[in-house]
């Protein structure tokens, strides 16, 4: 599919934690210029809820699911040792060999794991990196659980107002930061 993609000039999706290649997450510097990059659509959890059932659900399956998850996002992130703390394009010895996923219990998912995601998706080489509006507010809720007839698919809202989120000064330091980052990579200028 994607190479026919490719030869129209058409850009695919490029969701790191699924860009695997002989079980080594894929490098941000290794995706190709025509594509997007999202960690998540309207059809997958939010980061949010993948960190609550990881730490909240350790035992279960999808608390297992969920962490494989995250701690492929933190590789992504450039958060697995033995560089704990900034996105990375390539690892330093080029076979991640000694790269292990990080223990995500270490990480505050506001300070730490958060910007560390933001920061990785906003430097990859992808022509548009995309955050779900849930991603981008550090919300737990989805809008749409595929396979199912549930009455609450596609009736989920913002449960406030832009007006308020705008008001608000957790969003307001949050789009501060988002936008400083989006400077820092280049996605957006001054």
């Amino acid at each position: 599919m994607r190479p026919n993609l490719q030869s129209l000039g058409i850009a695919g999706f490029k969701i790191p934690q699924w860009e695997i290649r002989d079980g080594i997450v894929i490098p941000s510097d290794k995706y190709d210029r025509l594509s997007v990059a999202t960690y998540a659509t309207h059809d997958h959890e939010p980061i949010r809820a993948l960190w609550e059932e990881a730490l909240e659900l350790p035992n279960s399956e999808t608390g297992k699911q969920a962490r494989e998850t995250l701690e492929k996002i933190a590789l992504f992130a450039g958060l697995g040792a033995p560089s704990q703390g900034t996105a990375v394009s390539s690892p330093p010895n080029q076979s991640w060999a000694d790269w292990k996923p990080p223990l995500l219990d270490q990480f505050d998912y506001e300070n730490d794991f958060y910007l560390a995601v933001m920061d990785a998706l906003f430097r990859c080489n992808s022509w548009i990196a995309i955050v779900m509006i849930t991603d981008l507010l550090a919300r737990k809720y989805r809008f749409n659980v595929p396979g199912t007839r549930a009455n609450l698919n596609w009736t989920r809202r913002i449960q406030r107002s832009i007006a308020k989120l705008r008001s608000s000064r957790k969003e307001q330091r949050r789009m501060q930061l988002i936008h400083e980052l989006l400077v820092k990579t280049g996605r957006s200028k001054e």
